[in-house]
């Protein structure tokens, strides 16, 4: 698909937002942002001359005029306005309607990839097609482990069939997820993991029936995603990974991990003491850090991964792991607290939804991370701004590129931002 084709939505953006450091709750409803969260999008003038104001409305000040066809960068936008910037430097509001978006994003630089699951109510599949310029990997919810390492189906064949040929025909990397996910129990189970990670015979039936299973569906590798390992099960898990390797490494099968992120290593925690960073990045071919979460449904609001946090997880990760090897997992979700221990997941679009009946979107400038009240409520989630930010700690510790978890709930216009900063 060619680039021109993909609709560039910046509406409702965060690139107006306040710039309030403390906590969120303290904001009364209603209230207006007054400052602006910036960062650069490239952009055009139309066919004809327009004028910048000094601020989004045709009643304040004039400050330039742009020349048609004039190369510009988008900085912000506001109703029915954009915020921009003149090649000498000159920056103004215009109308929208006035200027266009250009998204020459050249080739990646960096790896990129989409999580795509099977969703009737939230399906990937829209994003994927819009948005596969700016990858170089989809990684489908395809696959379980059970106890003896047998692989279960996650996707219905024909599903997983279609997103394996729509990637495979764009030259796109297939990555089959496989977790240890119960079906049983709606969630990940270390209990399962335990069973099959102890057991040499059972490690040994997973890897002959994952193998066989890359050969017969022709992807490109697989990316295992076990949770909530007992940290007792670590080595285990290490030597699953060595013994996995071992057998699709010779096939040309890549083996890549998702795992928790953590900013340092406590082999007793219930969380992420499973993961010993330096062996599993001996092990495979690339590590999906999963730097989200950091606050989560079951704790108290805050943002799903501070940049703070984010860079001290890279910190620590490339002490550890290759950085060739490393990607950086990002979300696109967020959570909608009613209380602290109880929040509900919310997509881009319905966190913008919400937000425009409460507070309106804030930006915390310490987290770099947007956030609204809704009914009292506190709702964090990411957007092409936050994510900016992480895009550049990618660069700063040249790191391999990104994996999105999941295609169809983040912010349609993080891909703009994704080919522009990790493009050649």
């Amino acid at each position: 698909m060619s680039q021109t084709l993909i609709v560039v939505l910046l509406s409702l953006m965060l690139f107006i937002s306040n710039l309030f450091g403390g906590s969120p709750g303290s904001l009364p409803q209603g209230q207006v942002p007054t400052q602006e969260q910036t960062y650069t999008v490239p952009g055009r003038i139309r066919n004809a001359p327009v004028t910048l104001y000094d601020s989004p409305s045709t009643e304040s000040k004039k400050i330039a005029t742009g020349q048609p066809n004039t190369s510009i960068s988008l900085l912000a936008e506001s109703g029915d306005w954009y915020k921009i910037q003149l090649p000498d430097g000159t920056a103004g509001w215009v109308l929208k309607i006035l200027v266009s978006t250009s998204g020459n994003t050249g080739i990646l630089a960096k790896e990129g990839y989409g999580y795509f699951v099977q969703n009737t109510n939230l399906p990937s599949y829209p994003s994927l097609a819009a948005n596969f310029q700016q990858m170089t990997g989809v990684t489908p919810w395809a696959f379980s482990l059970d106890s003896q390492g047998n692989v279960i189906n996650q996707m219905e064949p024909t599903a997983l069939a279609n997103a394996l040929g729509f990637a495979g025909q764009r030259h796109l990397k297939t990555l089959a997820l496989i977790s240890n996910y119960d079906k049983r129990t709606e969630s990940f189970s270390g209990a399962l993991a335990h069973d099959l990670l102890r057991s040499s015979t059972n490690r040994r039936q997973a890897v002959e029936n994952i193998y066989k299973t890359a050969v017969n569906w022709g992807i490109s590798g697989i990316n295992l995603d076990f949770e909530h390992v007992y940290p007792s099960d670590r080595e285990y898990y290490s030597q699953f990974l060595r013994e996995l390797g071992a057998r699709l490494r010779p096939a040309g099968i890549m083996l890549t991990v998702a795992i928790p992120a953590k900013t340092h290593d406590d082999p007793s925690s219930s969380w992420s003491g499973a993961f010993d960073y330096q062996a599993i990045g001996q092990a495979v071919d690339r590590v999906m850090l999963m730097a989200y979460d950091q606050h989560y449904a079951g704790g108290v609001p805050g943002p799903i991964a501070s940049i703070g946090w984010v860079e001290r997880v890279l910190q620590f990760a490339v002490s550890e792991i290759p950085r060739e090897k490393l990607i950086l997992g990002i979300a696109g979700y967020g959570y909608n607290w009613q209380a602290p221990g109880k929040a509900v997941s919310v997509t881009y679009q319905r966190a913008i939804e919400l937000a425009t009946q409460g507070s309106g979107i804030n930006w915390d400038s310490t987290h770099k991370a947007p956030y609204a009240i809704y009914k009292g409520q506190e709702m964090w989630f990411e957007n092409a701004a936050s994510i900016s930010h992480k895009l550049d700690l990618v660069n700063k510790y040249n790191i391999k590129g990104i994996a999105l978890w999941r295609l169809g709930q983040e912010d349609p216009q993080m891909w703009q931002v994704v080919g522009n900063k990790l493009s050649i």
